[in-house]
């Protein structure tokens, strides 16, 4: 699959894109909005454009996938030869500087929402098959929607322009109440759950988005307002969308967790059954996935051509999330992938290799290397050498259905019917199934398959955000490794709690009065900062 690049002018949240390693885009093509918009392929020429600024959003290790660092399930990791990159967020968490990780992720998400909005706006007036027209539109809308589904999860409500954006005037636009942000977001896709095919439609890409996509989003969407406001008709709203994609029966766990991911089953583990919505991703310049110097490599390709002497790893899965799973737990064998010695580093254990004390959270060090994580791996020679990785990543796949569906059930009241569909996913690792009862002890076990499946998918941050669960888990996490002398972190400056929001970025601030800065985030005062 091919996805062609064209520069259609946009100027909403071009700000601050770092150039060192973007996953960048190639202008085959520039073209006015003004002259494009013709016929139908121009109108899907134009739809590829926002795939290809979505893959910034959801697909770049810069942006959202730094979350996991902020989680006891990932330690941050630095070495001497690695850009000055700030791997773990919470030392700055007050901070509007305009060029860190969500700074990105605000100016990437608005530069997609333009795009879905210049495909709606000027893709109107295209005299085409009006099925046709509104599958397009359905796709521009469903990734909008999921870029606003990021924005007011980390920032709240924020401004929604309702047209394409070609002026610097039109950038002053105040902000939406994260009500009316969360209508916005329903209002697109529940119109993308009735224009989208269903999966399976034959002439329709695999890599686009469908009907039960829409339901997946819907359903993790209704979970987390549910979280957030404690609303029980939120939680049936949550069941009711994830029990139509069970009930499609268009999907279903693959019997072998390891056949998911492209290190073990390579161009196999894209579009299986078990994927929803996935972003595609080929080996040609501007297409690629970069995903694997997230969670390292360890392999000899890496050390001879970056001619570093540690392993290419920003993130980790934690020694708590190591020590967390069962021996037997088949999703151990995929995240962990040891390290090889090189020069003077020493190895303990064959799996952790402490480099230099640092402080956690803080700016100084994080040098911890952990195990890597296999679901990003890709040993060709383009990815080791060039940073060019054909591995899709599964942004929405059936056992996150499975979970959200236990937990609404789980919340309504059916903690029996919950138990059933947590054990479909736990059992698929290789364990026994659960026999606990009792509506805590099954929210407890969601929550920590949750930690064990999803693992390096960028998906725990908000779960644990969202639960209230947090500010208590990264505090217990560093308390027990400083008193066990686990690792090197010895600091921990800020305690983050449920209501927590990032800052908008200042550039934005800077060219826009009428967007108001979100309130100082105020540490978790029941948790005493850590400083021995």
């Amino acid at each position: 699959m091919k996805i062609h690049s064209y520069f259609i002018v946009s100027v909403l949240g071009l700000a601050m894109l770092n150039s060192c390693t973007d996953l960048a885009e190639t202008p085959y093509t520039f073209v006015s909005p003004d002259t494009f918009y013709q016929n139908e392929k121009q109108l899907d020429e134009a739809l590829m454009t926002e795939y290809s600024a979505f893959r910034n959003v959801a697909g770049n290790w810069q942006n959202i996938m730094r979350l996991e660092g902020c989680t006891e399930f990932a330690q941050p990791s630095r070495g001497p030869k690695d850009n000055n990159q700030n791997i773990n967020d919470w030392y700055n968490v007050n901070s509007a500087n305009s060029t860190g990780t969500f700074s990105n992720m605000w100016n990437r998400c608005y530069i997609t929402i333009n795009r879905a909005n210049t495909i709606l706006e000027r893709g109107a007036r295209i005299t085409i098959d009006e099925s046709k027209k509104k599958q397009v539109f359905a796709q521009a809308r469903f990734m909008r929607a999921y870029c606003y589904y990021y924005l007011v999860r980390l920032f709240g409500g924020v401004p929604i322009p309702r047209h394409m954006t070609n002026s610097m005037k039109d950038l002053g636009l105040g902000r939406s109440s994260v009500s009316e942000t969360w209508d916005y977001i329903i209002a697109d896709l529940e119109y993308c759950e009735i224009n989208l095919p269903a999966k399976g439609m034959t002439a329709y890409d695999a890599f686009r988005p469908t009907k039960e996509a829409a339901q997946t989003l819907l359903g993790s969407l209704y979970l987390w307002r549910a979280s957030m406001e404690n609303n029980v008709e939120f939680y049936t709203k949550s069941a009711e969308y994830n029990k139509k994609v069970i009930g499609s029966g268009k999907f279903h766990l693959l019997s072998d967790y390891k056949s998911l991911w492209y290190m073990f089953a390579g161009e196999k583990s894209k579009y299986n059954d078990e994927s929803i919505f996935e972003l595609a991703y080929t080996r040609l310049s501007g297409q690629h996935n970069q995903l694997h110097q997230m969670f390292g490599t360890f392999g000899d390709s890496y050390y001879n051509s970056v001619g570093g002497s540690y392993f290419y790893l920003r993130i980790g899965p934690s020694i708590y999330a190591y020590e967390s799973y069962a021996d037997n737990d088949i999703r151990k064998q995929v995240f962990v992938v040891k390290g090889t010695a090189k020069k003077s580093s020493t190895l303990y254990n064959m799996e952790f290799v402490p480099t230099d004390k640092g402080h956690y959270p803080g700016s100084k060090g994080w040098q911890c290397c952990t195990p890597g994580n296999g679901k990003y791996y890709d040993f060709s020679a383009e990815s080791a050498i060039a940073l060019k990785s054909a591995n899709n990543w599964m942004l929405l796949r059936y056992s996150e259905v499975l979970l959200n569906y236990a937990e609404a059930l789980n919340e309504m009241g059916q903690t029996s019917e919950a138990l059933k569909y947590l054990n479909i996913v736990h059992s698929r690792a290789g364990l026994s199934a659960l026999t606990i009862s009792g509506k805590q002890n099954v929210d407890n076990a969601i929550f920590q398959e949750r930690g064990w499946e999803f693992i390096g998918e960028a998906k725990l941050y908000f779960d644990e955000l969202r639960t209230n669960r947090l500010g208590k888990n990264i505090y217990e996490f560093l308390e027990k490794g400083v008193k066990e002398n686990m690792y090197y972190f010895r600091h921990a400056n800020f305690v983050p709690k449920k209501e927590f929001l990032w800052k908008i970025p200042q550039g934005d601030l800077d060219s826009n009065p009428l967007l108001k800065q979100n309130p100082d985030n105020i540490s978790d005062r029941g948790y005493p900062l850590i400083t021995n």
